[in-house]
């Protein structure tokens, strides 16, 4: 049986939802990393995806800038450093150093990937969208990796607060 519901309550309830990482990298070399949980497969051919990412944040920033950022799938050990990427802004500090987390050269863009992830993918940025309060930027999936350690598992978001399992 359904209740009229509100939006606020609707989403209360959508957990468990996927927790990614976009990875840019600033002209001093600076490392930034931001948790992102708007994402979507928008195509598949070409492969695309979509990140809603606010106006203030620096990850939109370099992502204009640049035209390019990774996206990484964090595993479960990753809790604290995915927490950390998603409450700290980037404009003062390198996040991937502070992080403590390994970082190793992409193979096609700028930014770099994250070592430990579950997967990472290269995109270069095809348009941004503005539908209402967020913008969502669009990349192109340009090169693709994936962890050779297959019994990383990925982290989720579980539930409001943070709930990162």
């Amino acid at each position: 049986m359904q209740k009229k519901s509100t939006v606020a309550e609707v989403w209360q309830r959508k957990y468990p939802e996927q927790v990614v990482l976009a990875i840019t990298r600033a002209d001093d070399g600076r490392t930034n990393v931001m948790a992102v949980g708007w994402v979507a497969i928008v195509s598949d051919e070409p492969a695309m995806y979509m990140l809603g990412i606010d106006d203030n944040a620096y990850t939109l920033e370099l992502i204009r800038k640049n035209k390019e950022f990774v996206i990484a799938f964090p595993g479960k050990a990753m809790a604290k450093e995915t927490l950390y990427f998603g409450t700290v802004h980037g404009h003062d500090i390198d996040k991937g150093k502070a992080s403590g987390l390994k970082f190793e050269p992409a193979e096609k863009v700028n930014a770099p990937l994250l070592a430990d992830a579950v997967t990472n993918i290269e995109c270069k940025l095809v348009t941004e969208y503005r539908p209402g309060n967020c913008p969502l930027v669009i990349g192109e999936v340009i090169a693709c990796h994936v962890n050779t350690d297959e019994n990383i598992k990925r982290l989720i978001n579980a539930g409001t607060g943070y709930d990162l399992q």
